[in-house]
C-alpha cells in the first residue's frame, strides 16, 4: 500500500554498490527509513540521488507497512526549491551538522506536526536569508522544545545555568554550568527572534564554546546522544 506524504530528508547512507538507505521525517508517519535500490547506478531511474540531500523537502509516494523492514519510495518530487542551502559552503556545513543532530534526536515513528512545521519554516528562513553564524545555536536551542528539555527560564536572572538540571541557578553546585559572558550569549540566543539573530555579535571562539555547552546539554538530557561527526567541519569554518 502506497501513501502520499510530505517529507524532509534527514540522512542518506550508501548501501551496497548502487543503493541508498534514506531516513526521512515525514509529515504523516514520523520517521521512516527507505531502501532505494539501484538509485546510484547508471541505469535510468525516476529517483535521482540529488533528491535525497540533507534537509531536502519532498513529497513522497511511499509504502507504509509499519513493519521492521525498510519501506520503498515509488515517487518523489521537490516541494521546496532551495536557493542557497546546498550551494553556499557555510550553509551546507550547517545543514549537514543539523541534519546529523536530527538523525539522532528525531526518532518517533508517528506524526509530529508541530516539529515538522518548525523544520519547514526554519529551513526556508535559513535558505532565503543571508548567512547567520548564530543560526545553528538558535535552532539547537529551539529543537529542545519538541524533545522535551527546553530550559526552564523562570529564574533567568540567576548567575548560572545548570546543564544537568536545565534551570538557572544562583550557584555553580553541579560543576556543569554556563556563567559569565557565555551565559549572556546563551540568554541572548534563547530570547532572540530568528529575524534578529544578525544583531547578536559573537566571535568564532564564543560560538564554539556555546555550541559545546549545548551539545553537552543534549548529552545530559537525550539518552544515547553523541557528538556529530560533522562538528569538526563546522567549528573550523566559522
Amino acid at each position: 500500500m502506497y501513501s502520499t506524504t510530505k517529507a524532509i530528508v534527514i540522512s542518506a547512507l550508501k548501501y551496497g554498490d548502487n543503493s541508498l538507505i534514506v531516513k526521512c521525517f515525514t509529515g504523516n508517519f514520523g520517521v521512516r527509513s527507505y531502501l532505494l535500490q539501484g538509485v546510484l547506478s547508471s541505469k535510468k531511474t525516476t529517483l535521482k540521488p540529488a533528491l535525497f540531500q540533507p534537509f531536502m523537502q519532498l513529497e513522497l509516494v511511499a509504502s507504509n507497512r509499519n513493519t521492521s523492514t525498510l519501506e520503498r519510495i515509488k515517487e518523489a518530487k521537490v516541494t521546496k526549491v532551495y536557493q542557497s542551502i546546498h550551494t553556499d559552503v557555510y550553509k551546507s556545513s550547517v545543514v549537514m551538522f543539523l541534519a546529523e543532530i536530527c538523525s539522532f534526536a528525531c526518532t518517533n515513528e508517528y506524526a509530529e506536526p508541530d516539529l515538522y512545521q518548525f523544520l519547514e519554516e526554519k529551513l526556508s528562513f535559513f535558505d532565503k536569508n543571508n548567512f547567520l553564524p548564530n543560526f545553528h545555536l538558535k535552532f539547537l536551542m529551539d529543537l529542545t522544545r519538541f524533545l522535551g528539555f527546553y530550559p526552564d527560564i523562570s529564574n533567568e536572572d540567576n548567575s548560572f545555568f545548570s546543564l544537568e538540571e536545565g534551570i538557572f541557578s544562583h550557584s555553580d553546585e553541579t560543576k556543569h554550568s554556563i556563567s559569565g559572558k557565555e551565559l549572556i550569549f546563551f540568554k541572548n540566543i534563547i530570547s532572540c527572534e530568528y529575524s534578529d539573530l544578525y544583531e547578536i555579535k559573537s566571535s568564532k571562539n564564543e560560538r564554539n564554546i556555546l555550541l559545546n555547552h549545548l551539545l553537552k546539554y543534549y548529552q545530559w538530557h537525550f539518552p544515547g546522544f553523541r557528538k556529530p561527526k560533522s562538528l569538526e567541519v563546522l567549528q573550523v569554518l566559522f
